[in-house]
């Protein structure tokens, strides 16, 4: 054992000396270069010394076997060779490197850097991930900002509060603490200049990092990467794979990938176009596929069917590379009028099939979908983009997106571009930084104000001239009060008001006729929903669907089940007494599907829903804040259709996965400190299509037990804050398609059997990819992985990334 380990030091040793000094002797100054010489010097001693104790080990092995000195004297080698492989790869980390891409738009470099980010081995090795696109209009402060919202989103951690509002100081300080000793890999995706890296590489100068970039303009791959042979230059396709791409877009199914004779020729001149560029071929192979084949078929915008193109265009109005939220697009376009209605359908489900046949057609890509396969998030690609940005100057398309730019550009635009479209319809505003609303609001036609993020703190009064407006977004924003004359919005369908800082509804604004989707959470803590904004009076629109953040009273609770068409509703603030009639009022909503209700003094007050039996028909993710009777109500048998299950501060006594296992669609269940028994037991055959647990909290949990056939298909299994779990879940290693165990400041003796080759319950977790373990030590997250050193090497498209870990 310690001849191998010594062995492996003396491997690593070398490597360091050939390959790192030789890559960062190009990067250092002559001053850093000459203390790295030095160096240089130490480390070959290093390695003579190791080859000479090698050599003596082995005779050791053969001459001494059983000498006890000689056993202490080797165990001493064995953890000096332990902490010199340490400090090595420390070394080779700490000279940082940039594995650039570059190749021209929809060439796939997005794709192939992709391929490598969520690669099994990438994710287990770094311990933080960024991926952020820059596109050519960008702002430091912006990138910094996005850089550390990745890294966190990456981790499943919460954003630390007030990054919005830092500055470029702050922003600094806080990404170079987290990401100080370290390993992390960031990815700069379609960088336009240069200078980019020279802003922010000083916030980057740590130890174990890696940055990857890609870009179309191969001077600037170049530059940025650590030196020329770390510049990967993607080609076009050649004529037989691009062929081979298209058809297997524009003639699967039933042809079997294999272009009909009569389309031989319109095939080969739709390639030739297409220069070798997947994305090119995907699109139009794509186009293609959506076509009758009997006849000749064109392949451009008016392809569409007239509903999507309206649709199709208005998403160009997102910035470049933006991910396009599928509620937000949906309720942006019932708002402009672009649905047309049919019986039996909503608008908005109307919506969601337009949405669904755009990504089809390729026009739009999905980025994301949830646990059960619903688009959640979708991008517009930027070559695709520019044809719709086209089009629309064009034809005149009355909408306009206002990119992250300057203050003084923001106000300079936005006069110039508005000025030449007097009959502007929408405004959407993605600026970070100070907006001046009053500049929107001199154009009476408008139906769509989306202000989500801008540095705003105040609304107009004039805003309640705005007659025509029905869709009013003030997400994540500082204002504080709505103006007065906001009530006389009759046309008004949707009021977002999350994360902002309204306290107080004007009177009137309840009573608006149209409004479809209000939302009025404040802020999120620890799990629980926090509403400052209460309204005096109860939401009376017939036309409501969703009603989230709403703070419960009396006449709250008797007259919400006149909102017979909601399909999410969300209360909080729920008392003891006005259980029975909410209970009432809710049996009323056939149509919900997402319900949320959270306690008054959630903990201590109890929620009584005994009553809500039977409860609606169609409910998928329900969620619930409260203390419980002890067990779960008898009507969560019934719940057939339920996929995402949310329990917090219950104080269930009996185990609640034994009621809940005959749910045949569960997807998701989490339990936060909502049980306070010793032994949860997940039955045999019990929950198939469970792809997430999160147990939190249980404070009193000794043993988890899974038995055979239990959870075939469970994907995540998260263990966070269970103290008294001092063992692995018995059964686990049955799990066989799970795909990571995150656990999270967890007893130290549930650590250790996992621990090392030989540990206890090693084997146990043997076959999942992903086994980490997050501790928040001095204020700061430290993740412990537990895998083994490994070769990573990636081959695409005949270019070989090759890492050492």
């Amino acid at each position: 054992m310690a001849e191998a380990i010594v062995g492996l030091v003396i491997l690593k040793l070398g490597s360091a000396l050939v390959t790192e000094f030789s890559k960062s002797l190009l990067l250092f100054s002559k001053e850093e270069a000459s203390l790295l010489l030095a160096l240089r010097s130490d480390m070959e001693e290093i390695k003579s010394e190791m080859e000479m104790i090698q050599a003596f080990i082995r005779h050791a092995d053969i001459t001494m076997a059983g000498d006890e000195r000689t056993a202490v004297w080797v165990a001493q080698v064995r953890e000096i060779a332990y902490y010199i492989e340490d400090i090595i790869d420390d070394f080779t980390y700490s000279v940082g490197e940039q594995i650039s891409v570059c190749g021209m738009g929809g060439v796939g470099k997005t794709t192939l850097v992709a391929k490598v980010y969520k690669s099994e081995q990438i994710v287990q090795h770094f311990q933080w991930r960024a991926w952020v696109t820059v596109s050519k209009s960008y702002n430091k402060n912006d990138i910094l900002r996005s850089i550390i919202k990745e890294l966190f989103h990456e981790k499943k951690e919460m954003i630390p509060q007030g990054t919005d509002g830092m500055n470029t100081k702050e922003l600094a300080e806080n990404l170079h603490g987290c990401l100080v000793d370290q390993r992390y890999l960031i990815v700069l995706d379609d960088v336009w200049d240069v200078s980019l890296w020279s802003e922010i590489k000083d916030v980057f100068n740590t130890s174990k990092r890696r940055i990857m970039f890609t870009t179309r303009n191969s001077e600037i791959a170049t530059s940025l990467a650590s030196s020329s042979d770390r510049v990967f230059n993607l080609k076009p396709l050649q004529d037989d794979e691009a062929r081979k791409l298209f058809c297997s877009i524009a003639f699967r199914g039933d042809r079997g990938g294999i272009c009909p004779t009569e389309l031989e020729d319109l095939a080969k001149e739709t390639i030739n176009k297409c220069d070798g560029l997947p994305l090119a071929i995907v699109t139009l192979g794509g186009l293609l596929r959506t076509k009758k084949m009997s006849n000749i078929l064109m392949l451009s915008f008016h392809d569409l069917p007239h509903y999507l193109k309206n649709c199709f265009l208005y998403c160009s109005a997102f910035p470049e590379d933006y991910r396009i939220k599928r509620k937000r697009i949906i309720r942006l376009w019932v708002a402009e009028g672009f649905i047309e209605e049919r019986d039996g359908m909503t608008m908005e489900e109307i919506a969601e099939q337009y949405l669904n046949q755009l990504i089809l057609r390729n026009m739009l890509f999905d980025d994301k979908r949830n646990v059960w396969g619903r688009l959640k998030l979708c991008k517009m690609h930027d070559i695709v983009r520019e044809v719709a940005i086209s089009i629309s100057k064009k034809q005149k398309f009355p909408t306009t997106g206002v990119r992250r730019i300057s203050v003084a550009e923001v106000n300079d635009t936005i006069q110039e571009e508005l000025g030449k479209m007097s009959r502007l319809r929408s405004l959407l505003v993605f600026a970070t930084n100070v907006f001046n609303i009053k500049t929107s609001l001199g154009f009476k036609l408008l139906r769509v104000l989306d202000l989500q993020d801008a540095l705003i703190d105040s609304i107009p009064d004039e805003l309640g001239d705005l007659f025509n407006l029905r869709f009013l977004g003030l997400r994540n924003t500082k204002v504080k009060m709505l103006p007065k004359r906001l009530k006389r919005l009759q046309n008004l369908q949707t009021l977002n008001l999350v994360y902002s800082n309204v306290e107080k509804i004007p009177n009137g604004v309840t009573k608006l006729p149209n409004l479809r989707h209000v939302f009025l959470q404040n802020s999120f803590q620890d799990g629980l929903w926090i509403v400052k904004t209460k309204p005096k009076h109860v939401w009376v629109s017939k036309e409501l669907q969703t009603l989230q953040g709403i703070s419960s009273s009396n006449e709250v609770v008797r007259q919400v089940g006149d909102l017979t068409q909601l399909r999410s509703f969300a209360i909080v603030d729920v008392r003891e007494s006005q259980g029975t009639k909410l209970c009432a009022s809710i049996k009323k909503m056939k149509f919900l599907h997402t319900l949320r209700i959270q306690a008054t003094d959630t903990g201590k007050a109890p929620l009584v829903l005994e009553t809500l039996d039977p409860p609606p028909p169609l409910l998928q993710t329900l969620s619930l804040g409260g203390r419980l009777q002890g067990t779960l109500p008898r009507w969560f048998n019934s719940l057939i259709n339920l996929k995402i299950l949310r329990l917090k501060l219950s104080g269930l006594k009996e185990d609640p996965l034994l009621s809940l296992k005959s749910l045949p669609n569960l997807v998701v269940i989490t339990l936060k400190n909502a049980y306070d028994g010793e032994e949860l037991c997940i039955q045999a055959d019990g929950f198939p299509s469970l792809k997430e647990l999160w147990l939190v909290e249980l404070s009193h949990l000794k043993q988890i037990t899974i038995e055979e056939g239990a959870m075939q298909s469970l994907k995540e299994f998260n263990l966070m804050m269970c103290k008294e779990l001092k063992t692995v879940p018995q059964g686990i290693e049955r799990l066989t398609t799970l795909q990571e165990l995150y656990l999270q400041e967890m007893a130290e003796e549930l650590l250790e059997r996992m621990r090392g080759e030989q540990a206890v319950d090693r084997q146990k977790i043997s076959h999942i990819p992903v086994v980490k373990h997050a501790v928040k030590i001095d204020g700061r997250w430290k993740t412990e992985r537990f895998h083994k050193v490994c070769l990573i090497l990636f081959n695409f498209l005949n270019f070989t990334f090759f890492d050492v870990f």
